[in-house]
């Protein structure tokens, strides 16, 4: 089977960001206009933080966009026998580690690993504890350690999800 490499959407990152980028400037003339920020720069009250909080969200949207679009890096790389997701790093999600895909109870834009028992617990003892904390904190909230989020991608959710499934059966069947 052919590789299938999967984008964001990338029409809506650019123009999201744009906006967050206004309501941070807005942010930071009411914050210099009101008195809260003086001219040495210190922070006094809440638009300017708001106004940095909009600043890095209109980055997390600029990222995978400049990413994409200048380095033709794929978000999503389905082969025949792994998942290669390249987020802020690469990781990649081997199929014969993978016990199912399914969708998570919370939201049916993330897409919920679940790995068989013995990656699953090298997982955790390999993770430091902060990463140890949040694979838990993740296996609770929403039944896998890892996901992979669908929002915003040129694949719609469950067509993601029936390609997923349909490369973890036919590897299993060349694999058994």
């Amino acid at each position: 089977m052919e590789n299938i490499k999967i984008y964001h959407s990338l029409g809506r990152g650019p123009i999201i960001a744009a906006i967050c980028f206004i309501v941070a400037g807005l942010c930071e003339l009411i914050a210099y206009g009101l008195g809260f920020l003086t001219l040495t720069g210190t922070v006094r009250w809440t638009p300017s933080l708001i106004g940095l909080f909009g600043v890095g969200l209109g980055f997390s949207f600029l990222i995978p966009w400049w990413k994409e679009k200048n380095k033709k890096i794929p978000f999503l790389e389905v082969t025949d026998d792994k998942v290669v997701m390249n987020s802020l790093k690469s990781w990649e999600i081997p199929f014969s580690a993978v016990k199912e895909f399914f969708f998570t109870d919370i939201t049916k834009q993330l897409i919920g690993i679940r790995y068989k028992e013995n990656v699953e617990a090298q997982k955790l003892e390999s993770a430091h504890s902060a990463g140890n904390a949040v694979r838990q904190m993740n296996k609770m909230l929403i039944g896998a350690q890892e996901g992979i989020p669908t929002y915003r991608l040129s694949m719609k959710p469950q067509a993601l999800f029936d390609l997923l499934n349909q490369r973890l059966e036919a590897y299993r069947s060349t694999h058994a």
